[in-house]
């Protein structure tokens, strides 16, 4: 019978921020829906079959950015062309930039409560649709809404490392990293090496060849307040994308307009909002999604993929 489902940490990533809730899921699920704990991809597709062959209606996911990538990329491999379920974000991860930027706050426990109780007494419930990003040049296809390569992808890589990774520590790295780079220091040289290829915007070529960074995505919201990507909200079906040529600090000097969600005023630094991005490098381009860190070949084609509809409990 149709219901909702409740993916749980398919990562096996545990810590303070997100503790094992398997236990009081099952609880306050009962009859009323499944939950699923799948330990590695292959499990996870194998789960999202299920689901599909169930006709469950909302999949719910106990995690934060990371674990809901996954959680996507293996129900759009499942489901193919057949329509996804609902998707209700718990924010049971270390971050929540997806759940933020959604408006949707809460612990894991009264998030789902409000979900369980609006569907079994057919409450109306407020939804948005946000496109997803197809991301392809590794192994297979992965799906998200935030990518990054070089300063950004290296930036979060450092982030991480930290024993707790939290917004604050973020803010404090990033405050670092500004500071470094006004200065020249040895953190900004780490996370800016450049990412050497070529962009394909729809078609056409940027003229830079060497980026700090080339990063997009279908939402707006990248976390502590920096709105990059707000033209994606005002395009639906495409993804805002820029390319920074200039250096990192040309690039601490473009944060107070990325914050203020204003356009960035630089020659150095290339601005679309295209339905599909092709890089090509002289060497593999690694690349962030969502937090996660995916190794590449020389060429990543970023893409717009299908809606995916969010329950805001």
């Amino acid at each position: 019978m149709p219901g909702i489902a409740v993916v749980s940490n398919p990562k096996s990533r545990q810590n303070r921020k997100n503790p094992d809730l398997s236990g009081q899921m099952s609880f306050m699920l009962g009859d009323r829906g499944k939950l699923a704990q799948p330990h590695n991809r292959d499990e996870l597709v194998e789960q999202a079959r299920v689901f599909r062959e169930e006709g469950v209606d909302v999949v719910a996911v106990n995690g934060g950015d990371g674990t809901l990538h996954v959680v996507l990329t293996a129900l759009i491999e499942a489901y193919g062309e057949s329509a996804l379920p609902a998707i209700a974000i718990l924010r049971g991860g270390t971050m929540n930039t997806i759940a933020h930027g959604l408006g949707i706050d809460g612990t894991p426990g009264e998030l789902l409560s409000t979900v369980l109780l609006r569907y079994h007494t057919n409450q109306p419930m407020p939804w948005a649709e946000r496109h997803i990003l197809r991301v392809e040049g590794g192994e297979k296809p992965e799906y998200g809404f935030l990518f990054g390569n070089g300063l950004l992808s290296n930036f979060l890589e450092e982030h991480y490392r930290a024993p707790d990774p939290t917004p604050m520590t973020a803010a404090w790295l990033l405050f670092q990293a500004s500071l470094s780079a006004a200065l020249g220091g040895e953190l900004v040289q780490r996370l800016s090496a450049p990412a050497r290829c070529r962009v394909e915007v729809d078609g056409r070529e940027w003229p830079g060849q060497s980026y700090l960074t080339v990063t997009m995505g279908t939402v707006d919201d990248i976390g502590l307040g920096f709105r990059p990507f707000y033209e994606a909200l005002r395009h639906p079906g495409r993804m805002h994308v820029l390319g920074f040529a200039c250096d990192a600090l040309g690039v601490v000097r473009c944060l107070p307009r990325i914050r203020m969600a204003l356009p960035i005023e630089r020659p150095d630094v290339y601005s679309a909002v295209p339905e599909r991005v092709v890089l090509r490098g002289e060497q593999p381009l690694p690349f962030m999604i969502d937090g996660d860190f995916h190794p590449a070949g020389q060429t990543v084609t970023v893409s717009v993929g299908p809606k995916i509809r969010f329950l805001l409990p």
